[in-house]
């Protein structure tokens, strides 16, 4: 990973995607994963993703922690306990390619979920939150791409932004630091990757920034940019995937 052309791709990745976190509150290894597998093994960009995802939340913790919703995050770090481990374990049994569609399955799955406008009259119960923490677990596992369940969860509950904003952080800290145990645990996550999330947190801290900016400017939008952004990484993501494994 010493490649000038690479490093420079992979900061250009690191800083869209970290925009992207700061403009929609989510969404930085959503989107990070699927790009930055286009220069790298997805293995490595997952565990990439994950450092750098657990450093920018421990740095946004002291603010999100005050407006989170306790009882929601408290259940899906239960679940995302169960299954990030064997996400992981999975993620080192599959081919590059492979990895890059499943990745691309999540965003597209991401895209539809928030595309749907599904609605809770209410927060789902224990027993619900607990199998959407195992679904993100399961995700986070194997792509350090927690997102979809979670950020379906909580968009169609009725919590207030803010607080949907600020839960999202706080869980996705969490998950990614399991995560970050999981990959290690499978012998995907070496110094390697740590120096790259490292080298790559400055970029991140200023591209969140930036997108937080852009969203007091430009919040009305934000949710058509969501979508489109994520559509795509999905379709970008898949033709890679597709081309590996049938050539072309």
């Amino acid at each position: 990973m010493d490649d000038p052309l690479t490093l420079l791709l992979m900061c250009a990745v690191i800083a869209a995607a970290s925009v992207f976190r700061g403009f929609t509150g989510f969404g930085f290894a959503i989107t990070a994963v699927p790009l930055l597998s286009l220069v790298m093994p997805p293995q490595g960009a997952v565990a990439v993703s994950a450092v750098m995802q657990a450093l920018g939340g421990l740095i946004d913790f002291p603010t999100a922690r005050r407006g989170c919703h306790w009882p929601s995050v408290r259940s899906l770090a239960i679940g995302a306990v169960l299954t990030s481990v064997p996400g992981a374990l999975l993620l080192t049994l599959m081919s590059a390619d492979v990895a890059r569609l499943l990745v691309a399955s999540v965003c597209a799955l991401a895209v539809a979920s928030l595309a749907a406008g599904l609605a809770f009259r209410r927060v789902p119960d224990l027993g619900g939150t607990i199998l959407t923490g195992a679904a993100a677990g399961l995700f986070s596992g194997m792509a350090a791409m927690p997102g979809p369940p979670v950020i379906t969860f909580y968009l169609a509950s009725p919590l207030p932004t803010a607080q949907v904003r600020a839960s999202m952080s706080v869980f996705f800290m969490f998950a990614a630091a399991v995560s970050c145990l999981g990959l290690g645990t499978a012998g995907a996550l070496g110094w390697g990757e740590m120096r790259l999330a490292l080298l790559g947190t400055p970029i991140m801290l200023a591209g969140t920034l930036l997108g937080a900016w852009l969203f007091r400017h430009l919040g009305g939008a934000h949710r058509r940019v969501s979508l489109a952004a994520l559509a795509l990484v999905a379709v970008t993501t898949a033709a890679k995937g597709l081309t590996g494994l049938f050539g072309g």
